[in-house]
């Protein structure tokens, strides 16, 4: 096929002078005896620029030229859609965690004490995103106290409310202490409509109230640390001068 016969099917396909550069490079490529990599290469900028239903269309419009390898460029066109597609729902899964990461942040405010804002309502996917990442954190930090703090939860149903419940649970498996605050009013009483009870964990009336237990729970673990290191060490600890850093 020559270079005119190309041009006039391209001149069928667009008027668009972009787009005719696009096509004509496909074509090009797909009449050469290069390797495949270029008409991919080819493909997926025209794809990105018109989508795939367009190209689709066209290249079916491009069959209709018997002498044209159309067959070879909607197999290679759909090869290069699927990639394309499995590259966006990628990025796409790395925004979701991103943004997941952003309205939970997990901060480390004090020694031994992590806190966890949770913002905006929760599913399931996002539920068992933030178990991970709370669980994790307080493993690797070795946390002796996490504050939940649901002020930015709209609403917290059975299934969010197990939710917690599994996740309290698990943080005390890892030997911390759990310190929720935040309830709402409206929620406190829905909690208590649908039976969710947090009886197992300590409940604050606000963050302050929350870190004052908090710290008040780390002090009482240091003190207890350091009088059975003092024990097992005979008192030759307290001798020695050394603080309560044990």
């Amino acid at each position: 096929m020559d270079a005119i016969k190309v041009t006039e099917i391209v001149n069928g396909l667009t008027t668009d002078g972009r787009q005719k550069d696009l096509w004509c490079r496909v074509m090009e490529e797909a009449l050469s005896k290069k390797a495949a990599d270029g008409l991919f290469e080819a493909l997926r900028s025209l794809i990105e620029e018109l989508g795939e239903e367009e190209v689709g269309s066209k290249i079916l419009h491009i069959a209709e030229h018997a002498s044209f390898p159309a067959v070879d460029i909607l197999r290679a066109a759909l090869k290069v859609s699927g990639e394309m597609r499995r590259e966006n729902e990628h990025i796409l899964m790395q925004l979701r965690q991103m943004l997941s990461e952003l309205a939970t942040p997990i901060i480390r405010i004090w020694t031994d004490i992590l806190l966890v804002a949770m913002i905006g309502n929760l599913d399931g996917q996002r539920a068992q995103n933030i178990a991970e990442r709370l669980l994790n954190r307080v493993s690797s930090v070795r946390a002796k106290v996490v504050l939940v703090d649901v002020t930015g939860v709209p609403m917290i149903d059975t299934v969010v409310g197990g939710f917690l419940m599994e996740m309290f649970n698990a943080i005390k498996f890892l030997g911390a202490e759990v310190i929720l605050t935040g309830i709402k009013p409206e929620v406190a009483h829905t909690l208590v409509k649908l039976g969710v009870d947090f009886q197992m964990v300590t409940v604050a009336r606000d963050l302050e109230d929350a870190l004052r237990r908090g710290i008040a729970i780390t002090m009482e673990e240091r003190k207890r640390r350091r009088q059975l290191a003092l024990s097992l060490a005979g008192g030759r600890l307290e001798e020695s001068g050394e603080d309560d850093e044990l």
